[in-house]
């Protein structure tokens, strides 16, 4: 195990992005699958373009962002580490976070076939309570994380993400299941 994580932790300091990219994809995956077998118990009834979908946001798009995002922190020009973690914590809380939900959102419908129109919707229905949520998980997890090395935030966040990332799908999944049952209810 601990050549393993020597192995992955050199390919992480050599290729920071192509490393958050696959760890994010295949934690993001992980994530959505939680949600659609433990939680949604859809056993054989498993949504795969929706992980896919999914594993396109984490790999493809949040990972490259993330990355960018925790080198700019790493430059914020705060020398004391106290004043530095909460700047930090405040901006990626308070700054990238909404942003970061909004693109999700957004993302994910797009990706489902759908209009900006129903972007716009889904992102108000599911973004304020959904960046509540945010708040009360990454706001103490990021307060921790500002002390791990830099190369290794994205995999820390990669860890947390995976309860996270089932919340997620949930949310964004919420209202197909209420038009499902209604289309079921309309039927009968």
């Amino acid at each position: 195990m601990a050549g393993l994580l020597g192995a992955y932790s050199a390919f992480l300091t050599r290729r920071p992005l192509i490393g958050g990219m696959a760890s994010s994809a295949v934690l993001f995956a992980t994530g959505d699958v939680v949600a659609q077998q433990l939680i949604e118990k859809k056993g054989s009834k498993h949504d795969f373009v929706r992980t896919a979908r999914i594993v396109v946001w984490g790999g493809g798009i949040f990972a490259p962002a993330v990355t960018v995002w925790f080198r700019t922190l790493e430059r914020l020009p705060i020398k004391s580490k106290w004043p530095a973690t909460f700047a930090r914590v405040g901006l990626d809380q308070f700054v990238f976070a909404p942003i970061v939900l909004t693109g999700f959102f957004h993302a994910m419908t797009l990706m489902e076939g759908k209009t900006l129109a129903d972007a716009r919707a889904k992102w108000q229905e599911a973004f304020v309570p959904t960046l509540k949520a945010n708040w009360m998980l990454f706001i103490p997890f990021q307060t921790l994380n500002m002390f791990i090395p830099l190369q290794y935030r994205l995999l820390a966040i990669n860890g947390v993400n995976i309860p996270w990332n089932a919340f997620l799908s949930l949310q964004n999944a919420k209202p197909k299941q209420v038009e499902k049952a209604e289309d079921d209810l309309k039927k009968d």
